[in-house]
């Protein structure tokens, strides 16, 4: 055995080298000069933002083509309805997330008013965060509060845009779902049995359910755009949020050990919320594609096959055969969510739980 030397250099080459230079790719080593690291900050989000924003792009654009294909006023409020109940998703998120976010920096507030009233009294001096700034904490205590409050806010405007927004989106699927078991179950209406020998009536029908293969369609491509675009952004936040609640959990099992204030508890509760939401949220949606391709295949299933000719008998088995594997999205193809997706993550999060809580 050998004893290490009390003034031993700190090996961060040897053993950080690879974090450093990738950091610093992306203008976030902060020991680099500053016009440096300022520029590759810049253009690394330059190039992030004209990624995301050919994406968002593209949705729209299916989107539009989407509406353009509706026919009647049933699929317009199909749509709507689904529209409407996006735009109720986002505002929830919104409210729920800025109102925790709000409550986690209320602590705060009081030193805030400090500086407006010139109290004397001393406030908290500990960030919500461990940073290190390259200027006095305790000096500049209430810019630096002021600085993380505001990298919080605009952290969670980018989490509430993101997330509401594919949200939104797979609401859209759901509805391209429903407007094709529209179409399926309307595609024997008005055919007559004594008719359907006649061609014209076989045409009719064929174009019917054309019209509604062509929707299903849609919605099998605009739900694979979805899972192309967020598959792997589910898969971090499943990781993170299930990580998330197993630490916040133990860390509030130990501040009730060590009988710390209430306020120190309800930080991590919040936090626990927010996680469960997201993955609520998240396997919500992918319950909603099972039970929406499934509600397909059950209407074409309950058509009355038996009123129509031969021909057209042919083509509602051919669809049945094509819609008996019910259509599942997949996180990076690591993980499908689902309710009992959901039930897997809390699980998780409470084994992890488990494992850090008898560490110590």
């Amino acid at each position: 055995m050998f004893e290490l030397s009390c003034e031993m250099e700190f090996p961060e080459d040897q053993y950080f080298k690879i974090n450093r230079v990738l950091l610093s790719l992306v203008g976030l080593w902060p020991y680099e000069d500053l016009k440096v690291r300022h520029f590759r900050f810049i253009l690394s989000v330059l190039i992030m933002i004209t990624f995301i924003g050919t994406q968002i792009k593209e949705f729209r654009e299916r989107l539009r083509n989407n509406w353009d294909a509706l026919k009647d006023k049933e699929e317009i409020e199909i749509i709507c309805k689904h529209g409407n109940t996006g735009k109720l998703f986002t505002i929830f998120i919104a409210v729920l997330v800025y109102s925790i976010l709000f409550l986690y920096i209320s602590q705060y507030i009081s030193v805030l008013l400090n500086i407006a009233i010139s109290l004397n009294e001393s406030g908290p001096r500990e960030l919500l965060f461990p940073a290190e700034y390259f200027i006095d904490q305790q000096k500049y205590f209430y810019v630096i509060t002021i600085h993380v409050s505001l990298g919080l806010l605009v952290i969670g405007t980018t989490g509430i845009a993101t997330e509401s927004f594919s949200l939104a989106n797979a609401l859209h699927a759901f509805g391209l779902f429903k407007i094709a078991s529209y179409r399926m179950k309307k595609v024997l209406d008005g055919i007559n049995r004594t008719d359907m020998c006649l061609n014209k009536e076989y045409a009719r029908s064929c174009n019917k359910i054309i019209a509604a293969v062509d929707f299903h369609k849609r919605a099998i491509e605009f739900s694979e755009l979805l899972k192309g675009s967020f598959g792997r952004m589910y898969l971090a936040m499943f990781v993170g949020c299930v990580c998330s609640i197993g630490v916040n959990l133990s860390t509030i099992s130990r501040l009730l050990i060590m009988e710390k204030e209430i306020f120190f508890i309800i930080k991590y509760v919040l936090c626990i919320i927010l996680s469960l939401t997201c993955l609520t949220l998240a396997n919500y949606a992918g319950q909603e594609f099972i039970n929406s391709d499934t509600h397909v295949y059950r209407t074409i299933c309950n058509m009355k096959w038996y009123n129509a000719s031969l021909k057209t008998q042919k083509l509602i088995l051919f669809l049945i055969q094509k819609t008996t594997k019910c259509y599942k999205v997949d996180a990076g193809g690591m993980f499908s969510p689902c309710l009992e997706g959901l039930t897997t993550a809390v699980s998780m999060s409470v084994s992890y739980f488990m494992v850090l809580r008898s560490t110590f």
